[in-house]
């Protein structure tokens, strides 16, 4: 009990202050599986209920309320990693809004208000990278759960961001709102297109400063190991083409399905 009262306590607590013997909740601890059990319950809820009550103007607005949210507790957070800390200063080594799951927050404008090939970019980004992303994040938070609670203004927004994704994923898909059907070869190429735009800011910050946003350097994860003394433009290549092939694999059976129709 003085554990649980110590994190809801500290529940805007940055890292730096912390005693870590006192947090419960951190990565695969029983407080962590039922805090991601209870928000991956709401969003297969929510995502069936919209799926029964579904209408093209009430799904946009929903979208709306969540990019507005996602790209509020975006700049919150990183405002609180600047401020809360023992050192008062913007970390662009880690609060740069330039990882792969930061991307929604620029697609989903496209995906809510975009017509034709501008929505399919942004949705199928939403329902490959973005999924998979949300996904590897939500049931593996690394980068936040070691060092806070579940129960905590990190471990929350970790847990609904990546949550939030899953949740729009599934209900495009859900409801129709997007799919995965394919019938010319350049629509294979159109999911990776809002990861190819923030690539390009990516790449120059990782270049420039020596970090590994977007992991265009594989300098990240177990990426060293995979990569080893590969030189890092070689690297950069490698990762360029699974940005691109991965997205297009969720639409392939479909592009091979009609092709062979049409023929």
């Amino acid at each position: 009990m003085d554990k649980l009262l110590y994190v809801l306590k500290n529940f805007f607590t940055h890292k730096d202050f912390l005693d870590r013997e006192m947090l419960i909740g951190t990565m695969f601890t029983p407080l962590h599986f039922a805090v991601s059990a209870i928000v991956l319950a709401m969003v297969i809820g929510f995502a069936i209920l919209l799926k029964k009550r579904y209408t093209e103007k009430s799904f946009k607005r929903i979208l709306t309320i969540i990019w507005i949210c996602l790209v509020a507790f975006e700049v919150i957070k990183i405002m609180w990693e600047t401020f809360g800390g023992r050192e008062v200063k913007f970390e662009i080594y880690g609060n740069l809004p330039l990882y792969p799951c930061s991307i929604i927050m620029y697609a989903l404008p496209f995906a809510i208000w975009g017509k034709n090939i501008v929505k399919k970019c942004a949705c199928g980004y939403v329902c490959t990278l973005g999924v998979l992303g949300a996904t590897v994040n939500f049931f593996y938070p690394v980068t936040v759960l070691p060092n806070y609670s579940a129960i905590s203004f990190a471990g929350f927004h970790t847990m609904l961001y990546h949550g939030a994704m899953l949740f729009c994923a599934l209900a495009m898909l859900l409801t129709g709102y997007h799919s995965y059907r394919c019938e010319k070869w350049y629509e294979l190429i159109l999911p990776s297109v809002p990861s190819l735009i923030v690539s390009i800011p990516a790449v120059i910050v990782d270049y420039a400063l020596g970090v590994d946003y977007m992991w265009f350097r594989g300098t990240s994860f177990f990426l060293p190991a995979i990569f080893g003394n590969t030189p890092k433009p070689v690297i950069t290549v490698i990762i360029y083409a699974l940005y691109i092939i991965v997205p297009a694999l969720f639409y392939l059976p479909s592009f091979i399905k009609n092709t062979i129709k049409s023929r």
